[in-house]
Parts: C-alpha cells; sequence; structure tokens
C-alpha cells in the first residue's frame, strides 16, 4: 500500500489536495437511485400499519419541547420513539408524548457519575482534552447501538432534536436503502452541520460540501462495526470503515436549526483535535480511492489500513497544513464586520488548542482507537433470536441483558407532567396533536405536515 506521500504523487507531477484544500468528499459516498415512496398520496393521508424503522433514537440534553419534531414523526412514522437523557428527565415530557401509545416511547436516562467498560468505552482513549459534551452524546449514542443489537434490530434512526424538514415519505424512502448498506445518511444542507473553523472558512468564500452526520443517521445495527468516541466528528469516526468500503450511502437531505457557531470560544477549542483527527483519515481514504487504491484497501484489515496514520510522521504534514490554514482564514477575516460574534476569537481559540497538540497524539490516539474497536467487536452481544414487537419490553430486557440497570434507567412518560397553567408551545401541544390523530388513531401526513 503506498504511503500517504506517494498518494500525493500524480502523473502531472502536481500535488494531490491537502486534507484542508480538499472541499467536498461526496466521491467516498455512494449515492443510489433513492427509492421511490408511496406512502404520500394526493389526499395526504394513509394509514401506515407497519413500522418504518424500528427506532428512533433521540439523544439529548434540553427541555421537553425540543422533543416536539421528533415525537411527531415516531407517531406518523409509527415506529418507537427513544428519549436518552442525561440524570432526570425534564418536566412537561407528558405534554408532548401523551398523544403516542405508551408502548411506542421509552424514556431513558443516562447516570452522569457511573461509567460502563463498553458504553463509555472511548473515554479511555489518550485526549489531553476532552468535550463533556463529547463524552454526554457518545455514550448515548453507543447505548442507542448496544440496544438496537441486543433487541435484533436491523433499521435505527438517529435523530437530533435540533434537526427538521424530516417527513415521512422521505425517511421511508431513505430506510429502504438498508436493505443495500449498513449506514445511510440523510445530509444536512439547509444550516451546515460543520465545525467552527468550518464556519468561518465559509465565511471566507470558500464552500465545504456536507458529508454525513450522527443527527440524522440510519444504521444496522447488526452490521455496523464502528461506536462512538467522545471527540469531535464521533459520527464520521464510527462509520468510516464503512466509508473506506463504499458502504455509506445518501438516502436524502435535512435542515438543521441555525445556531451561533462564534459564540463560546470553548467550542472552536474543544472541536480541535476532532476536526483535525478526521480531516487526516478521510484524507487518506480520499487519497486511495483517487488514485485507485481503493480496492485492494477494502479488503485490508483495520489495522492495515490505519497503519499509516499510526505514525507521527503522517500526522506532521497534517498539523502543518492545519497551521496554514487557521493563517489564511484569520488574515482573510481580520478587519471585516461580522452580523453577530466575530469568529476571530474563535480562530485565536482554535489556534492555541493547536499549539499544544503534537503528532504523536494523534498517532497514539489512532493506534489505541484501532485496538478499542477490536473490544468492541468482541464484547456485542448476540442479536435476540425473536424480534419482540412489545419495544419498550425488548428494551427493559436489553438493558437488563447488557447489564447496563445501574446507568440506565427507564422512566414512565405519565409521571413528567407539563406544569399546571403551562404557556407557550407547551401548552399547546394537545390541541396539535389532536390535529394530528383521530379518534381511530390513523395519522394525517404529507409534505404540508413536515416537521
Amino acid at each position: 500500500m503506498k504511503t500517504s506521500a506517494e498518494l500525493c504523487e500524480t502523473e502531472s507531477g502536481e500535488g494531490f489536495p491537502g486534507p484542508f484544500e480538499t472541499q467536498s468528499y461526496e466521491d467516498l459516498l455512494q449515492f443510489p437511485k433513492i427509492p421511490a415512496s408511496d406512502i404520500d398520496t394526493p389526499s395526504g393521508q394513509r394509514a401506515i400499519t407497519e413500522p418504518l424503522v424500528d427506532a428512533i433514537v433521540v439523544p439529548t440534553i434540553r427541555s421537553a419541547e425540543h422533543l416536539y419534531t421528533a415525537a411527531k414523526l415516531a407517531a406518523y412514522a409509527r415506529c418507537h420513539l427513544v428519549a436518552v437523557y442525561t440524570g432526570t428527565p425534564p418536566a412537561g415530557l407528558s405534554a408532548v408524548l401523551d398523544r403516542l401509545r405508551l408502548s411506542r416511547v421509552t424514556v431513558l436516562t443516562v447516570s452522569p457519575g457511573t461509567q460502563d467498560r463498553l458504553l463509555d468505552l472511548g473515554a479511555s482513549l489518550p485526549q489531553s482534552l476532552v468535550s463533556p459534551a463529547a463524552l454526554d452524546i457518545s455514550r448515548k449514542r453507543n447505548l442507542g447501538l448496544l440496544i438496537g443489537r441486543a433487541c435484533g434490530w436491523t433499521r435505527l434512526l438517529f435523530l437530533d432534536d435540533d434537526i427538521c424538514k424530516l417527513n415521512v415519505p422521505k425517511l421511508c424512502s431513505a430506510a429502504a436503502l438498508l436493505d443495500h448498506y449498513p449506514v445511510v445518511g440523510l445530509q444536512v444542507k439547509k444550516f451546515p452541520d460543520t465545525s467552527v473553523v468550518g464556519h468561518a472558512r465559509r465565511l471566507t468564500g470558500r464552500r465545504q460540501e456536507p458529508f454525513v452526520s450522527g443527527g440524522s443517521l440510519l444504521v444496522n445495527p447488526q452490521l455496523v462495526s464502528g461506536y462512538f468516541v467522545p471527540v469531535y466528528h464521533e459520527d464520521w469516526l464510527c462509520v468510516i470503515n464503512h466509508v473506506r468500503k463504499s458502504e455509506v450511502a445518501i438516502g436524502g437531505s435535512v435542515a438543521q436549526l441555525p445556531y451561533l457557531p462564534f459564540s463560546a470560544v470553548q467550542r472552536a477549542e474543544r472541536e480541535e483535535f476532532g476536526d483535525i483527527l478526521l480531516s487526516g483519515l478521510l484524507w487518506l481514504v480520499h487519497a486511495r480511492a483517487r488514485t485507485g487504491a481503493a480496492g485492494k484497501a477494502r479488503l485490508m484489515t483495520d489495522a492495515d489500513y490505519w497503519q499509516e496514520a499510526t505514525s507521527p510522521g503522517f500526522w506532521k504534514e497534517v498539523l502543518a497544513q492545519r497551521y496554514v490554514l487557521l493563517a489564511d482564514i484569520t488574515a482573510r477575516l481580520t478587519g471585516k464586520d461580522f452580523d453577530g460574534p466575530s469568529p476571530l476569537p474563535s480562530l485565536a481559540a482554535a489556534k492555541q488548542r493547536l499549539d499544544a497538540l503534537e503528532p504523536a497524539d494523534f498517532a497514539t490516539f489512532t493506534a489505541e482507537w484501532l485496538t478499542s474497536l477490536a473490544v468492541w467487536r468482541d464484547q456485542r452481544l448476540a442479536p435476540a433470536r425473536t424480534v419482540l414487537p412489545d419495544k419498550a419490553r425488548a428494551i427493559e430486557k436489553a438493558i437488563a441483558k447488557l447489564g447496563l440497570a445501574h446507568i440506565v434507567r427507564s422512566h414512565e412518560v405519565s409521571s413528567y407532567q407539563a406544569p399546571a397553567g403551562g404557556t407557550g408551545r407547551m401548552s399547546g401541544f394537545a390541541g396539535r396533536w389532536n390535529r394530528w390523530t383521530g379518534p381511530d388513531t390513523r395519522l394525517r401526513f404529507g409534505a404540508r405536515n413536515e416537521p
């Protein structure tokens, strides 16, 4: 297998674009023809008798009202909704969830003070700075994978609570691709799902095309070989070995609610390690694909494929290019006026974090990540022989089977009533649910009802 230096050489002698010069990695993704959905009818009404996916898993730390869009989608799609919180569920959940059948809702909480060997496998990987948010989201998504595996599910949707523009016909078509691919992404295009540095780069006029996002990701838990590590771009790292084997498809697009990327400089600091790590790893896959080495690479073991990325020499060049990128973006944006917070303090925070990083940090992390992958695959329990129709009961049994009852707790939805005399969005939920559902629970949906 050629080294990265050899891969950079082309027949014309011109250098191959570096990790931070590549605007798109779409050639690493598969874009099959998306199956047409026969669900959306001219009248916009139809009863769904079978769930479109086994479950929608929403990892969240926010208030109950942020679950509204996912609950609405679960009701339309007749699938199970799993909301995963930290510590204690928020008040008001029943106002959002009570119109769903209780057998189709599971509210889980994960104890923040207790660790599990598998749930928190990536927490032991060497990082000098770990974001609490990354730790939280990674263990919740790992929980979703483990439960899906134990329950025998083959169609699972990870959905963040800030994703919108996902309706039933779109979900139906994308989920059908899981018959052929272990991972199907719904790309975030309306508001770009990118790092703080990526947002700053876009302000200079340079586009960065969307990739895949754990915020809207369909997976087959029986086939996914990776897990979510507490590092920025944990979703990319989870599926990167499927990416290199051309096993990740795109099934459509969604939107993400906008936020102010430069409002907290700590965000850029905490993202820097993961942004560099995954840019380097994806570039390596991209370079091999562009030079015709992809076919042979698909047959290699993970350890052999990523061997070069376990060498500090590989990361020395990647870090040098990162310095060039940050300097260039800073120079282009200095002196400009911005609507909202300036990106310059965030860029300075990213640069400060970059200064503290060494090539050996990335080489060691990659080597230990490969070791942890073997542990994850060896320790996953065999899937259930029989898929229980009562998913709430199946989830309880899976948690016990996984030995997670001391960390993960299931809650009754009716225990978390909305505060009396609620106002604003919460007080209007009941009326909206009545408009969605009829007395025989046949659901109304269509483009006009798109969350």
